[in-house]
């Protein structure tokens, strides 16, 4: 390998295909041993992520390596679908003079075909590596950030809002009907939490709902930050009929401690 090797984070699990072709380089990582069944019996290896963007075959591709002593040899790929969203995260890391490696599992042997999987973060956590805001931010358009999606987050408060609601109803035989919500903030008019703050929903510009007091003080600071910069709050959502009426559920990252917060 001539490139410097840099352990990437391994908090994923995620299959290598293609790997029937490479039968002989894994039962040669293997040392010719049969894995078990389970987890622990599976053969630990190290995986080296290689992207190929001169692949005739596949302009996205990644190819995975496994090593052994000072050289690699090829073992498969990743899915093509998987391919697409690694592959420039991985060339950026190229670009510095580094592959990325993970910890690998290789299965079967013995009577069966060998198979190999991978312990790796996803592709929106790789680009946090360089841009830890990517983890909140989806997108940004002008004086407009969308937020990630990959957290559902319940409205409460909705019953209070059913006119303004109706407007956003799922249409016709829809289960379901996505929408784009702006987060501010109003003040909690009852309850144990009545006068502080929590983050209101709003649907064309209009309240419809708000958080919870506990989902308010996971967001809020994250939409504060976010505001303060003259920025408009938005987020995917779907509404729903329920017998209640209609409701509304957010959908926000999942970890908002990752944003990079505003100097004051």
């Amino acid at each position: 390998m001539r490139l410097r090797l840099v352990p990437l984070p391994d908090d994923g699990r995620l299959n290598v295909v293609g790997e029937s072709y490479y039968q002989e380089a894994l039962r040669l990582v293997a040392g010719g041993k049969a894995s078990g069944t389970t987890f622990d019996d599976h053969l630990a290896a190290v995986a080296v992520l290689v992207p190929e963007p001169e692949n005739p075959w596949d302009e996205h591709a990644v190819r995975v390596d496994v090593l052994v002593g000072n050289r690699s040899l090829k073992v498969g790929y990743l899915s093509s679908s998987w391919a697409e969203d690694y592959q420039p995260e991985l060339l950026k890391l190229k670009a510095e003079g580094a592959l990325g490696t993970c910890p690998a599992r290789i299965t079967g042997g013995g009577e069966k075909h060998y198979g190999i999987y991978l312990h790796v973060v996803r592709p929106h956590e790789l680009r946090a590596r360089s841009n830890p805001e990517s983890l909140i931010i989806a997108e940004t358009t002008g004086s407009e950030v969308l937020l990630q999606n990959d957290w559902s987050c319940t409205v409460t408060k909705e019953e209070e809002h059913q006119d303004a609601l109706r407007a956003f109803a799922p249409k016709g035989k829809q289960d379901f009907r996505e929408v784009v919500a702006s987060l501010g903030f109003c003040s909690i008019r009852s309850g144990k939490h009545e006068g502080q703050r929590a983050i209101e929903v709003r649907l064309g510009g209009r309240p419809v709902g708000q958080l919870t007091h506990a989902m308010t003080q996971r967001y809020g600071e994250l939409v504060e930050d976010l505001l303060k910069k003259d920025l408009t709050v938005t987020c995917e959502a779907y509404t729903t009929r329920t017998a209640k009426g209609v409701e509304v559920e957010l959908r926000m990252p999942r970890d908002p401690e990752r944003v990079p917060r505003s100097k004051s």
